[in-house]
């Protein structure tokens, strides 16, 4: 990303990582850490301030590389969540998503946008070909954004997540530049 906003809609926009946003994110995560914990593994291991402050660089670090592209959503001017491509794999021209949103703001389509922007941005300025998106089977919230966003899905993997000492099946979706450009 050239600027560090992408501007969604009057009351949505996608922004690069920031140290200032550490306290946002800590506050979300010990208002909802039980229920964040349960599908993401990084929420485990940030106990504090500084810790987010950590993510925060590694991620900066990270865009900056070319190895993912973080971005944290805004909606009212304020943090709620993050969609990010998580894994670039420039070679294969192939890039995986990931999303996390507040509990409370669920249901109004805020990842559904904001990954459409993502998508957008990974198709039309960083010669991706080919998005994917894995959801744990067990977490149907998760499953429906590739399905809202027409991916297809191209199967199980039985048992490809590992979280909290036990193993989960993903299902995997992914979506083709061509197939987004027919769709459009």
């Amino acid at each position: 990303m050239k600027g560090k906003t992408l501007f969604i809609n009057k009351k949505l926009e996608l922004k690069l990582p920031e140290l200032e946003y550490a306290e946002s994110i800590f506050e979300i995560l010990e208002d909802q850490r039980k229920y964040m914990e349960k599908w993401l593994a990084w929420v485990n291991k940030t106990r504090t301030i500084q810790d987010c402050q950590k993510h925060l660089k590694t991620y900066k670090l990270f865009n900056k590389g070319g190895q993912k592209l973080t971005t944290f959503i805004f909606y009212e001017k304020k943090l709620v969540g993050s969609v990010a491509l998580v894994k670039i794999f420039k070679e294969n021209q192939s890039a995986e998503i990931g999303y996390w949103l507040s509990q409370h703001l669920q249901g109004k389509g805020i990842v559904t946008q904001s990954c459409e922007k993502i998508i957008q941005y990974a198709f039309e300025k960083m010669n991706i070909n080919r998005l994917e998106i894995n959801a744990a089977s067990l977490n149907p919230k998760s499953i429906n954004i590739p399905k809202k966003l027409n991916f297809s899905h191209e199967g199980t993997l039985r048992d490809g997540l590992y979280i909290h000492e036990k193993f989960y099946d993903l299902e995997k979706y992914s979506l083709l530049k061509r197939e987004w450009i027919e769709r459009r």
